[in-house]
């Protein structure tokens, strides 16, 4: 082999090495960006304990539309949501503990409280549109699976970044597409893709309530890709209170850092947000 033989292929394997080390830095860079604005997202997002009304209109095609009422109690500083609703033709009574090592149902028929199996999770609450592992997950906290990104698109007034779950969140979900608004930075919508990489749901954020400068979503439409399937949730009344001083010394947030990168130059992330004493509604609704 001659001089200039091995000249040019010592040039061209300079080339490729520059190529991968800037491919890796690229990606490492949109790592970074997505994990930042993920993390900004569900700070933005109110959490303490809280109380509101909630309906649910379910338009199941072909079998017509039904409607749910009643309430919602969600503590997250310790973990615990509670959903009570009732309507022409069922109920839902749903109890979720140790952030949501526990879920508990009453059933419609014979009345008695049941514990949901883990096997169970994947399986629908409102039809196809929701599972009870979703319950745990509503509204924001899908965005705590993120592994990697795949992709950010920047528009004038959205970020949509493709995120990769974690491997033991992916045994119903490949991947989610998030699209966040710039100002403030706050979830607008969540597509949904499967094992074979088919879009399976979006979830469409309507409008916010403001309180105390953190966000509570207010509307909210869950579709189904394959049919004319709409869930729709509407929130109002929210009333806030403060958590009592010995739960809040039991409380765990390892869970609400899970955006964090495994190194000391890791993101702070989510570590929940103080809970302030508010008893009347405050703030407004910002429709996105």
């Amino acid at each position: 082999m001659g001089f200039k033989t091995q000249l040019a292929i010592s040039f061209f394997y300079g080339i490729f090495l520059c190529l991968a080390i800037s491919d890796i830095e690229a990606a490492e860079s949109q790592d970074d960006s997505a994990r930042q604005l993920l993390s900004q997202a569900l700070e933005n997002q109110y959490r303490g304990h809280y109380e509101a009304t909630l309906e649910i209109k379910n338009e199941i095609f072909p079998n017509g539309r039904d409607s749910l009422s009643g309430t919602i109690e969600f503590s997250d500083e310790v973990g615990e949501r509670k959903i009570c609703l009732a309507g022409s033709k069922k109920s839902f009574d749903y109890h979720s503990l140790n952030f949501g090592k526990e879920q508990w149902v009453t059933d419609d028929y014979t009345h008695r409280i049941r514990r949901i199996a883990n096997r169970q999770w994947k399986k629908g609450v409102f039809g196809n549109l929701l599972t009870y592992e979703d319950m745990l997950k509503l509204p924001t906290e899908f965005l705590l699976e993120y592994s990697s990104c795949k992709g950010i698109k920047i528009t004038d007034s959205t970020t949509q970044i493709t995120m990769v779950l974690k491997p033991l969140y992916q045994s119903f979900y490949s991947r989610l597409e998030v699209t966040l608004t710039k100002k403030p930075i706050l979830l607008r919508s969540i597509v949904f893709y499967g094992q074979q990489d088919q879009k399976l749901k979006t979830m469409d954020i309507k409008a916010y309530h403001e309180t105390e400068g953190k966000w509570l979503i207010s509307d909210l439409t869950v579709s189904d890709c394959d049919s004319l399937s709409q869930l729709q949730m509407c929130f109002r009344h929210f009333s806030f209170k403060t958590i009592s001083v010995a739960k809040k010394a039991t409380t765990n947030l390892v869970g609400f850092s899970l955006l964090k990168k495994k190194s000391k130059d890791s993101l702070s992330g989510y570590p929940g947000s103080d809970t302030t004493e508010s008893d009347e509604e405050g703030g407004g609704r910002v429709s996105n």
